[in-house]
């Protein structure tokens, strides 16, 4: 694959992580230097949600979100209605009080159920490690090849798993509200917007790069022995 080509892909993978890097302040194409100043706060943000201070403890974040964090449940749920008509989904999701977490997760199962792909929700964890990826070089945990090498694993789960950018970006979207648990109309306009502009603006890398792009095969990944590895 020529420079060209590789570069096109390295900008299609993190532009998985667009929603969050949007709604941080990282300005369209998301190139690394425009995402330095938006995300000063990266550091901080890596160790208080997810308690990553090393390039070994991002690697283990990279491998949970990869082996699933949301969608294994939203799947659990969306097997066990399956087997249900329309009319019985219905009667039993009114049968669940609305104030039990498990109505929210049935809810948005249903409301979201028959217009995903088999992936389900894997965009939300795929979008959010794009977005982390990017943290992790920001806060010198990983260096630009190491960067590559993450997003291109994350790239070829998403570029198998959806048609294009309007189905990952449902995806994404119930995969968010399936996390937050929040069913109002509000939350739901908040994720919309976000979600539109990238969808919509002429100078998203949405809009400028084909979802059916040719990846190259991501390089291996980096093996870290010890806390002397971080950057």
């Amino acid at each position: 694959m020529d420079n060209y080509s590789y570069g096109r892909a390295l900008n299609w993978a993190t532009a998985l992580g667009g929603p969050l890097l949007r709604q941080n302040g990282a300005p369209f194409p998301f190139r690394f230097e425009e995402c330095v100043s938006a995300l000063s706060h990266a550091k901080s943000m890596l160790k208080d949600t997810w308690s990553v201070e090393s390039a070994s403890d991002f690697r283990h974040l990279a491998d949970r979100m990869w082996s699933g964090m949301h969608n294994p449940g939203f799947q659990q749920t969306r097997l066990f209605l399956s087997v249900m008509t329309l009319a019985e989904r219905r009667a039993y999701l009114a049968s669940l009080p609305k104030n039990d977490e498990r109505y929210e997760d049935v809810y948005t199962t249903h409301l979201y159920m028959d217009r995903l792909p088999p992936a389900g929700i894997a965009a939300w964890d795929w979008g959010r490690l794009a977005f982390y990826i990017r943290c992790a070089r920001v806060s010198g945990y990983i260096n630009e090849q190491e960067e590559n090498a993450y997003l291109l694993h994350n790239a070829v789960r998403a570029r198998w798993s959806y048609r294009n950018w309007p189905d990952y970006a449902v995806a994404y979207m119930a995969g968010r509200q399936y996390w937050s648990r929040d069913l109002s109309e509000e939350w739901s306009e908040i994720n919309l917007s976000h979600l539109n502009k990238l969808l919509t603006d002429q100078s998203s890398p949405w809009r400028e790069l084909e979802w059916d792009i040719v990846l190259p095969e991501p390089p291996e990944l980096p093996e870290y022995e010890n806390e002397e590895n971080v950057r």
